[in-house]
């Protein structure tokens, strides 16, 4: 079939939990309706108690919680895809969650296992490139020594601070709880630069409309700019679908929002949002200093590198202060207007 494009925004409350809009645990619960009385699955990328990524399997919608929020760090997804086989072996239902790789590997494990894949379902995400694990560990212990606490918890995006900017959210056994600080925008500025990216993701294969789940996930970016009766501020979700599983569950989704006045579901014709979506048309660019970036990482370790790679330091900080202020201001959007017209 043709991919059909919609925007979904969750309830207030669960928008707030997520990145966007909340589509994915829409879709959770859209596949447990559908399959109430079936025995199935749900997997998606958890953060574990001791701040590690890995995939994880679930049996309800209620437990889909621990999915909620990105997770910009590469996911273990070793010991799920055998189970997965098994499942689907079983007669279960399962419902997939990552990135296109990990839908891909995912298939042609099953695909190899001899089982069908009539009952597998399969959400992809728009991905930026999967930063390492070791830089991970390494910006965590540098942060806990920076608050000389061990860290607790971590969101990635807290939706609180804004949905367009990446502000973080850190929680220390002290105590403390930082929020949207230089110190915790580190981790992001790397990631958007490139630096920490896993050099396979510079080649990806997935970098275009021919995805291999049944949807695509990702931020409606633009859809200000739409006319649209969707409340954005705090996000909204852009879901590709591509295949009739894929429609069964926005129909399910589609069902949800015609009894809950908080849930919001528009099919686009527009193509507008691709401008937004650079990774559906092409890879991400590979820094020009990425090889010197990593034999400096080698040799001096993760504080040098960000001194000398993103500036970090006092410049860095005061910097950072003033477009946290303007964003909080009508200039944000003055400000993203002129970028996105150098950008095209």
């Amino acid at each position: 079939m043709k991919t059909k494009v919609y925007a979904f925004k969750n309830t207030d409350t669960e928008v707030m939990r997520s990145t966007s809009g909340g589509a994915f645990i829409g879709i959770c619960n859209a596949f447990e309706f559908l399959h109430k009385n079936r025995k199935k699955y749900i997997y998606g990328a958890e953060l574990t108690s001791s701040l590690k990524v890995r995939h994880t399997g679930v049996t309800s919608a209620k437990e889909c919680s621990i999915f909620q929020g990105s997770k910009y760090v590469k996911s273990d997804c070793k010991d799920c895809y055998a189970e997965i086989a098994s499942q689907l072996k079983n007669g279960c239902f399962v419902l997939f969650s990552g990135t296109p790789c990990q839908v891909a590997a995912l298939k042609t494990y099953i695909d190899r296992e001899g089982i069908t894949k009539d009952q597998l379902f399969t959400v992809d995400l728009i991905c930026h490139g999967t930063p390492k694990t070791r830089v991970w560990s390494d910006y965590k212990e540098w942060l806990e020594k920076k608050v000389h606490a061990g860290l607790k918890e971590y969101s990635f995006r807290y939706k609180p601070e804004g949905w367009k900017a990446y502000p973080a959210r850190a929680c220390f056994d002290n105590g403390v709880v930082l929020k949207n600080t230089a110190l915790l925008s580190v981790f992001s500025r790397l990631h958007m630069t490139g630096y920490i990216t896993a050099k396979a993701c510079f080649s990806c294969p997935f970098s275009n409309m021919d995805r291999p789940g049944d949807i695509t996930l990702g931020d409606f970016w633009g859809i200000e700019n739409m006319n649209t009766r969707i409340p954005w501020k705090y996000g909204v979700s852009l879901m590709l679908v591509h295949t009739e599983k894929g429609m069964e569950l926005v129909k399910g989704l589609s069902d949800m929002a015609q009894k809950n006045q908080e849930l919001f579901l528009e099919e686009v014709k527009s193509q507008e949002y691709r401008k937004y979506q650079h990774n559906l048309s092409s890879q991400t660019e590979k820094p020009k200093l990425y090889d010197e970036f990593w034999k400096d990482y080698d040799q001096t370790g993760f504080e040098a590198v960000i001194k000398k790679y993103i500036n970090y330091g006092m410049k860095y900080k005061v910097v950072f202060l003033i477009k946290k202020f303007i964003r909080k201001t009508p200039f944000i959007h003055l400000y993203r207007k002129k970028r996105r017209g150098k950008i095209r």
